[in-house]
């Protein structure tokens, strides 16, 4: 589809507009730099120590607020609401120590879901059945299977060669809405399309920590999917906790 008020000037447009308050910033540096004096950079200096030892506090509280969460599991709404805040304000440091971190990547994702899992299920609240839509990973789909179901939920025949029809099952039982998606990006198109109140999802740690983060304005429960034959193949469910997690959200 061919954008009508972009000409080829356009995308060099956006970059000068992008770059000026770099330039601007990288300037204001510069001024300071050769025009300061002691007195200004001992400000500058306390200013930076007191920035570090204020996020530094924070970052120590909301670590030790996470801990005693994903310990004690059972939450009163305030404190709730307040584990809620840390897991926000520690997401960027979980991002960066991801990005350094070769080893126990999963591990830091799983307690991230599961610290989320906590906080959802800690605020009781109940939705109806249609306002919930469950999100599945295609790799559920037997790897033998020739029909198309990802984006097309129908065609599965429930022939028993792999969870999604025990899990189609269930979602006729409870009335609600499933999808099976093939990606990140089509989960988040899925969610913008449906609209739904709560969100039951089903993927790997590194997909599903990445959507939970994403999707702010939803509640997502996350529900690792199993991979004895590695990732992204063959891989299945607990339909029975996922059961028990309708069970509890769905309104009565």
């Amino acid at each position: 589809m061919k954008v009508k008020y972009l000409d080829k000037s356009s995308p060099k447009l956006i970059l000068f507009l992008a770059l000026v308050p770099v330039i601007l910033i990288l300037a204001a540096l510069g001024a300071i730099y050769y025009n300061a004096d002691i007195a200004t950079y001992k400000v500058l200096f306390l200013t930076a120590i007191f920035l570090t030892i204020f996020v530094a506090f924070f970052l120590f509280l909301s670590v030790i607020c996470i801990i005693y969460a994903y310990n004690k599991r059972d939450l009163g709404s305030t404190f709730n609401n307040i584990t809620r805040m840390s897991l926000d304000f520690v997401k960027p440091f979980i991002n960066v120590i991801l990005l350094f971190s070769k080893k126990n990547k999963d591990f830091i994702r799983k307690i991230y879901i599961d610290v989320n899992n906590i906080i959802v299920s800690n605020s009781n609240k109940k939705y109806d059945a249609e306002k919930i839509l469950l999100l599945l990973p295609h790799c559920l789909q037997n790897s033998d299977c020739k029909l198309k179901v990802a984006g097309s939920i129908k065609n599965c025949k429930r022939c028993g060669k792999c969870c999604i029809g025990s899990i189609l099952n269930i979602c006729d039982e409870f009335k609600t809405a499933v999808e099976i998606v093939t990606g990140g990006t089509a989960a988040r198109n899925t969610v913008k399309l449906k609209k739904p109140s709560a969100i039951i999802a089903v993927a790997c740690e590194r997909d599903m920590a990445s959507g939970i983060a994403d999707i702010k304005t939803v509640p997502v429960f996350g529900l690792l999917n199993k991979r004895p034959n590695g990732p992204c193949f063959n891989t299945w469910v607990d339909v029975n906790e996922l059961r028990n997690i309708l069970d509890k959200i769905i309104k009565k």
